[in-house]
């Protein structure tokens, strides 16, 4: 069952859409995430870790903030069909979930972006900072591999972002 994994994710399906109009009329931020160090510990093939062990800590952080946008830059994507990967996430299901193109993380990021410019603010969830230079325009939050978005620290970092209500459009 697991045979042709490795398919082009361009055609695989739009990203679920909320069902109400208002709340789609809301989004404006969107956090990027990655799998990897940051919803289980970083090592082992794509898809030995499923469950994700840490998924339920980002569903509390986000259970107060329904019109987030949740954008995986995984390199997941290039393995699993989006539907899979949004399976994968079903424990945010109140969220609109997405997920970038083709490319490395920050040229699918920035184009991501372009593509959707109804996101004024974003951020970064990541295991590798030193992927995204000093001056991109997005905060990065960095996690520690071994503990991804358990370790509080990074939790209060997405939550002051989450609750900072200036919607300045570069992203800080």
């Amino acid at each position: 069952a697991r045979i042709n994994r490795a398919v082009s994710t361009m055609n695989s399906g739009p990203a679920r859409k909320p069902a109400n109009r208002q709340q789609r009329e809301e989004i404006m931020r969107a956090i990027f995430i990655d799998f990897d160090g940051v919803l289980h510990p970083a090592g082992g093939p794509a898809g030995s870790c499923l469950p994700f062990e840490w998924l339920s800590d980002l569903a509390v952080i986000l259970s107060t903030h329904p019109a987030i946008r949740i954008v995986v830059h995984s390199s997941w994507h290039l393995t699993y069909p989006h539907e899979e990967i949004r399976e994968f996430l079903s424990a945010l299901s109140a969220h609109e979930i997405d997920i970038v193109g083709p490319g490395e993380k920050l040229q699918a990021i920035t184009a991501y972006r372009s593509a959707h410019p109804e996101i004024e603010r974003g951020l970064v969830i990541d295991d590798e900072p030193s992927e995204f230079p000093a001056g991109f325009p997005l905060q990065v939050v960095a996690c520690d591999p071994a503990t991804g978005i358990s370790c509080q620290h990074v939790k209060s970092q997405v939550t002051a972002w989450l609750d900072h209500t200036n919607t300045h459009p570069s992203g800080c």
